[in-house]
């Protein structure tokens, strides 16, 4: 998974990041392109999405304005590149929550209006989600899948719903009124209802969702595919989803998080883990669960989130070498994974790959290119 919402990549960069992603057998590209920090899906009908929603006066108190949105072409050309290198692109739409971007833009689409609200320049979260009670909501969200039709024929898109908290929901007149009406006991039946009701969206459009897993089985539907990524529940994640009849894909954070530091002592902004190579390569997918117990897990899944990010060079310096590993993880079975065999293969490696990509993936404690934030906390 690339991070283009908090740091915008260009589609030329894209192709490369695919070019090294394609000679290691990951057959998915998962592009989040919606957040807080930024909206990069064109959306007709809905011009402030360019003018307001794609751009932000700043980065962690760099004064450098950031800007960037994708044209529909530029995608198709994308989807059609990944294609030829047996990759299937998943576009992403975060929703309810991760919105503040789209909140500047169309402030009428929350709970509680902030005509005032800006683009998020920092990391973090926001309360604010989504109104599910409001018609142009609805109208939106069906604009943007048939959108995401027309440019991506994997037929799924991921819908996020992580970190979404429901504090304005329980105090909103409007969705107050639709959990007396519907004789909701909380807060988490109206989350579950939100996501049927974009899953029946998706559904007339053939298309399917995805989300990040929660911890709480309930709020989505037998069937449905989620992913393990909060640091400590995998385990926990495998069991739940087994028993509510869910797909399961393992991104398990202190595994998977390809945009943590994976050596001890380089930027972690002060509270990211430092994930070594040996630590991604250490992953079992299943942890330890035999086949019927872990059967319903579907592949593996590594995030590179961008809020620190800014380029090409800091996405593929933080990548790999580990991105080999988790490939080796979810291509290969437990009992023929060798931590010392696969150390001789990436020595062999980082001399291929510097031929073919002319790309070094030699890693020390200070080779990791500069950042504009190296005093910011």
């Amino acid at each position: 998974m690339v991070d283009p919402a908090r740091h915008f990549i260009p589609a030329a960069d894209l192709k490369k990041f695919v070019d090294m992603m394609a000679y290691y057998k990951f057959n998915r590209l998962h592009l989040h392109l919606t957040d807080n920090q930024g909206w990069r899906l064109p959306v007709p009908g809905y011009p402030k999405l360019k003018s307001v929603a794609s751009r932000r006066e700043e980065s962690f108190g760099d004064g450098i304005p950031h800007e960037g949105m994708y044209t529909k072409q530029e995608l198709k050309e994308l989807v059609a590149y990944c294609a030829a290198r047996g990759i299937e692109v998943i576009p992403e739409i975060d929703m309810p929550g991760h919105n503040q971007a789209l909140h500047a833009a169309y402030p009428e689409f929350f709970c509680f209006p902030k005509p005032d609200m800006n683009v998020r320049t920092t990391a973090g979260n926001s309360k604010e989600l989504v109104c599910p009670q409001k018609p142009e909501v609805w109208k939106f969200y069906a604009a943007v899948f048939n959108e995401l039709k027309d440019i991506f024929p994997s037929g799924i898109v991921h819908l996020g719903g992580d970190e979404a908290p429901t504090e304005l929901w329980e105090k909103c007149p409007l969705c107050r009124e639709a959990r007396t009406r519907a004789a909701m006991k909380d807060k988490q039946e109206q989350m579950k209802a939100f996501f049927a009701k974009t899953a029946a969206l998706l559904a007339k459009n053939g298309q399917t969702p995805q989300f990040w897993y929660e911890g709480n089985a309930g709020i989505y539907h037998p069937g449905e595919t989620v992913y393990a990524w909060r640091q400590g529940q995998a385990l926990q994640s495998i069991e739940k989803t087994k028993k509510a009849g869910l797909n399961l894909i393992m991104a398990s954070s202190e595994y998977c998080y390809l945009d943590f530091p994976q050596i001890q002592g380089q930027r972690n902004w002060g509270w990211m883990k430092t994930t070594t190579l040996q630590k991604c390569y250490d992953l079992d997918p299943a942890f330890g669960k035999p086949e019927k117990e872990a059967g319903h897990i579907r592949g593996v899944h590594a995030p590179v989130w961008a809020e620190r990010l800014p380029d090409l060079n800091h996405l593929l310096y933080r990548a790999y070498p580990r991105a080999c590993a988790i490939a080796e993880a979810g291509w290969s079975p437990m009992g023929v994974r060798s931590w010392e065999n696969f150390r001789r293969k990436l020595a062999d490696h980082r001399q291929f790959i510097l031929k073919r990509f002319n790309y070094d993936m030699e890693r020390t404690q200070g080779n990791e290119p500069a950042f504009r934030w190296e005093n910011n906390k």
